[in-house]
């Protein structure tokens, strides 16, 4: 390779690593009175462990969608319940686990206050007490290979972001 081609790579490798960045912001997540929250319950899992597990899923599913917020910008949601898709079995089987049912009526619901603030640290877009809830969520299609425990709660979340957030942050 010459060296004016490792240049021209060089230049296009900075190039893509630097616009990729251009377009990132930033999410913080907060979970306001857990304990309290209508539906967080695995069956099997301690109580800890699951909002550990939950936090996890959640704040990697807004930080990627603050992501595509211009540069400098901020997603600040405090979560004030969560009630998750389908409603632990109460009896347990043979094995003893308790497993998840998804049935129509337990839809999965999310409820929050979020703020969206430039680089500036202005308020662009805000909302208090925002409910999302999906009653509809098993008529959706969902890979056979997703293996994502939060799956209709985060698709909801993106939805939301795609139709109410980005559409309204210059």
């Amino acid at each position: 390779m010459t060296i004016h081609k490792i240049i021209q790579a060089s230049v296009l490798v900075t190039t893509i690593a630097f616009s990729a960045s251009v377009f990132a912001g930033e999410a913080k997540v907060t979970w306001q009175n857990p304990d309290k929250y209508t539906d967080i319950d695995s069956g099997n899992q301690g109580k800890k462990s699951m909002l550990r597990s939950i936090d996890k899923s959640f704040s990697k599913e807004f930080s990627e969608l603050a992501s595509k917020l211009p540069a400098g910008y901020q997603l600040l949601v405090t979560v004030t319940d969560l009630d998750l898709a389908g409603e632990v079995d109460p009896i347990p089987s043979r094995m003893m686990d308790q497993i998840r049912v998804l049935k129509d009526i337990y839809f999965p619901k999310i409820s929050f206050d979020y703020q969206v603030l430039s680089a500036g640290g202005v308020s662009v877009l805000e909302a208090k007490a925002l409910t999302l809830k999906d009653m509809q969520y098993l008529s959706s299609t969902r890979s056979a290979q997703s293996s994502d425990s939060y799956y209709y709660e985060r698709k909801m979340i993106r939805e939301w972001f795609r139709k109410d957030v980005l559409p309204n942050v210059k």
